[in-house]
């Protein structure tokens, strides 16, 4: 790995990444075993503006370089995004969480478990080209092979979320396996649901990762919970429409089990929110 190249600006930062094998590093833990001697590190932990959370009316807007020990701990987080603040409060250890970014655990060489959660939440990224932005659903970020959609030249600015609308909302994350402890896939998953007047879920999202790289919304759950009452009955049923997902990789009742907990106290922080 050769020196590492700080960006000045904005501007020059898709000019620098340019450069053959070169890579995007802030807080620097997914390098720290990294020893490629051809990689060009470009470090934008110097620019500004891009470690902060802010609320704009309906959105929250949080920088690439903001901690995640910083966003386990936010005010504004833990209140209208849960999941999100549980997710980053979980990801490896207190040094790991002070120093890591939430860019980095969404770009990095692997899939870190913010992705779940900001599944979960729907977001969107805001990505510096070469000579403009663009803006993507989190949806379509990762391919099937678990690849994100940034080019070469490509870096997030940005993610965005909406805060819910509806105050009868709950959402939670949970995590399976240690990396590289099991012999099975570590795994993280988060929903987040809504109640309406009658209590039947109006709305919900669920956001999973299996392993390094499997990311995908949970769409058999949010189709078996929507419009219906959430009885346990109907909770397992949900539960068990994604058991076909992580076939052959983690044990159905282990994952069940896993899966129906976040789901169960997604709906307990609904409920206590809609007998206030």
């Amino acid at each position: 790995m050769t020196g590492i190249t700080a960006a000045q600006k904005l501007q020059e930062v898709s000019a620098l990444l340019a450069v053959p094998n070169s890579r995007i590093i802030a807080g620097g833990t997914t390098f720290s075993q990294n020893t490629e001697e051809d990689l060009h590190p470009v470090s934008i932990s110097g620019l500004e503006g891009l470690d902060s959370i802010k609320q704009k009316g309906s959105r929250i807007e949080i920088g690439p370089l903001v901690k995640l020990s910083t966003l386990a701990e936010n005010d504004l987080i833990r209140a209208c995004a849960p999941a999100l603040a549980e997710a980053a409060g979980n990801v490896g250890t207190p040094e790991v969480r002070s120093r890591g970014t939430l860019g980095g655990n969404l770009a990095g060489d692997r899939v870190g478990d913010t992705a779940a959660a900001l599944l979960a939440c729907g977001a969107k990224f805001t990505i510096k080209t070469d000579s403009d932005y663009r803006e993507i659903l989190i949806d379509r970020f990762w391919n099937p092979a678990g690849k994100n959609d940034l080019q070469y030249d490509e870096w997030i600015t940005r993610i965005t979320i909406q805060i819910p609308g509806d105050p009868y909302t709950g959402a939670a994350f949970g995590k399976y396996g240690v990396w590289g402890q099991t012999s099975e896939p570590n795994a993280a998953a988060a929903v987040r649901l809504c109640l309406d007047g009658n209590g039947r879920v109006s709305a919900i999202r669920g956001g999973l990762r299996l392993g390094p790289s499997f990311i995908r919304r949970m769409f058999p759950l949010e189709k078996a919970l929507k419009n219906r009452a959430p009885t346990e009955e109907n909770v397992d049923k949900a539960v068990c429409s994604m058991l076909s997902a992580v076939q052959g990789q983690i044990g159905e009742e282990a994952f069940s089990a896993f899966l129906k907990d976040i789901v169960q106290r997604s709906l307990i922080m609904a409920q206590e929110r809609r007998a206030l």
